[in-house]
C-alpha cells in the first residue's frame, strides 16, 4: 500500500512494503527528484538498510558461537512495515521482530521509520528500540536514489567547504571492503559525477566530519541538499553499466565487512551495540534548494 502527504510546497509517497519512499516531488514545478525505479537500471527507489549495511563476509556471520546468513543490506528492504500513524504532515511506519527474523538476526527489536515533511524540507528518522533482554548489535543507513543523469557530463557533487576524501575500496565480486583506500577529493569543494568514478563500485567515505552534501545541476545551478550531520559514513552510487541516470547518496552506521572480518558481529566495523531496553536514533533531510 502506498501513502502520500503534502504540504502547499513537497509532496511524498510511501510504500508499506520496506517503508520505503517512492516520490519526492516539488509542488511549485510540478518535478520529481526520486528515481522512479526503471528496472532497466534499478528497480527500487530508497531501501533501508537493516540490520546490516553492505556484504557480510561470505553471507554470515556469528553471535555466541551460532552462525546466521545474512543477505546484502539485510532484510528490512524486503520486509512489510506496519502505518502507525498519519497526519497532514507524517508518516510512521513500524517493523517488528518476528519468527522469520530471528531465524537471520537473534535480536528482539522495533524498528520505526518516520518520514516529515516541514516546508521544502523532508526529514527521514530511524529509531532502534532494543526489547531484547541482551545487548543488541546492528547497522542502519539509507539509500536514497535522485533523478541525476551523469551521462549529460554537468551535475556535480558539492560539499560546503573544500574537503579531502579517500573511498574504501571493495571486491566486485563479494562487495567486501578490501585493505586500500582511493583518493577521491583533496581539497575540493566540487566533484565532477562521471561513470568511472564507480568502476569499482560505490564510493565509501568516513564522513563524521560531514555536514550535508548537494547534488548540483551546473547548467541550472538547481542544488539538491542532503543533511546527513552525525552520520559515521556516506556511500555514492550510481550504476556504470548499463550508464544510469540517478546517483544515490546513502548516509550509514556501518559498512560492508572488511576483507579481515572474523565474522563476530561484535567485532564489526562500524556496528552499533544498543543496550537493554535502550533507542537508537538518526535522522537525515532531503531538501531542494
Amino acid at each position: 500500500m502506498i501513502e502520500t502527504i503534502k504540504n502547499d510546497l513537497i509532496s511524498i509517497s510511501v510504500k508499506s512494503h520496506g517503508a520505503e519512499i517512492c516520490s519526492f516531488k516539488s509542488l511549485e514545478n510540478d518535478k520529481e527528484y526520486l528515481w522512479q525505479g526503471d528496472p532497466k537500471y534499478w528497480g527500487k527507489h530508497a531501501p533501508i538498510l537493516f540490520p546490516f549495511v553492505g556484504a557480510s563476509k561470505n553471507g554470515k556471520y556469528t553471535y555466541k558461537g551460532e552462525e546466521y546468513r545474512m543477505s546484502k543490506h539485510g532484510f528490512a528492504r524486503d520486509s512489510e512495515f506496519e502505518l502507525v500513524e498519519k497526519s497532514d504532515g507524517k508518516l510512521k511506519y513500524l517493523l517488528k521482530s518476528n519468527e522469520d527474523t530471528m531465524k537471520k538476526y537473534p535480536f528482539i527489536f522495533e524498528l520505526y521509520v518516520i518520514y516529515e515533511i516541514k516546508g521544502k524540507i523532508l526529514d527521514i528518522t530511524y529509531k532502534v528500540n532494543n526489547k531484547d533482554s541482551k545487548e543488541m548489535y546492528f547497522s542502519i543507513g539509507g539509500h536514497p536514489a535522485f533523478n541525476c543523469d551523469i551521462r549529460e557530463g554537468d551535475k556535480y557533487l558539492e560539499f560546503e567547504d573544500k574537503v579531502n576524501l579517500e573511498t574504501y575500496m571493495a571486491d566486485l565480486k563479494t562487495g567486501i571492503i578490501v585493505d586500500k583506500k582511493k583518493k577521491i577529493i583533496e581539497n575540493q569543494k566540487e566533484l565532477l559525477l562521471k561513470y568511472d568514478l564507480f568502476y569499482d563500485d560505490a564510493l565509501i567515505f568516513d564522513s563524521s566530519n560531514l555536514d550535508s552534501i548537494f547534488i548540483k545541476d551546473g547548467k541550472t545551478e538547481e542544488k539538491i541538499k542532503i543533511t546527513i550531520k552525525g552520520f559515521p559514513y556516506l556511500g555514492i552510487w550510481t550504476k556504470h553499466s548499463p550508464k544510469s541516470p540517478y546517483l544515490c547518496i546513502e548516509p550509514w552506521y556501518g559498512i560492508p565487512d572488511l576483507e579481515k572480518s572474523k565474522g563476530k558481529i561484535e567485532d564489526k566495523k562500524g556496528i552499533e551495540k544498543l543496550n537493554i531496553g535502550e533507542t537508537f536514533s538518526c535522522s537525515y533531510k532531503v531538501e531542494v534548494i
